[in-house]
């Protein structure tokens, strides 16, 4: 099944974890939450990189679900991680 496709971003507010992304066909941002920060589900969609999510605009159409790409960057990075590359190569 092809689903329509948009950019997103995951925040992280009060230790829960959003992925919110501007819709293409309202213009509106859409918020999804994804629970517990350091949850099972959250985690699966930072190695994944998107999750498919219900587009409310679209009401109860057939086909209303769209997959949100997560845009690389600080907001979506895990809480371990840094911000800066690992400083030992492999040769």
């Amino acid at each position: 099944m092809t689903l329509s496709r948009g950019r997103g971003r995951m925040t992280i507010i009060d230790g829960r974890a959003f992925i919110t992304a501007r819709c293409s066909l309202c213009g509106k941002e859409h918020r999804y939450d994804k629970g517990d920060a350091t949850g099972e589900a959250v985690a699966e969609i930072r190695n994944s990189g998107f999750s498919d999510e219900w587009l409310p605009c679209q009401a109860d159409l057939p086909g209303n679900f769209w997959r949100v790409f997560i845009a690389s960057g600080r907001q979506g990075m895990k809480p371990s991680s840094s911000r800066r590359g690992s400083a030992s190569r492999i040769n």
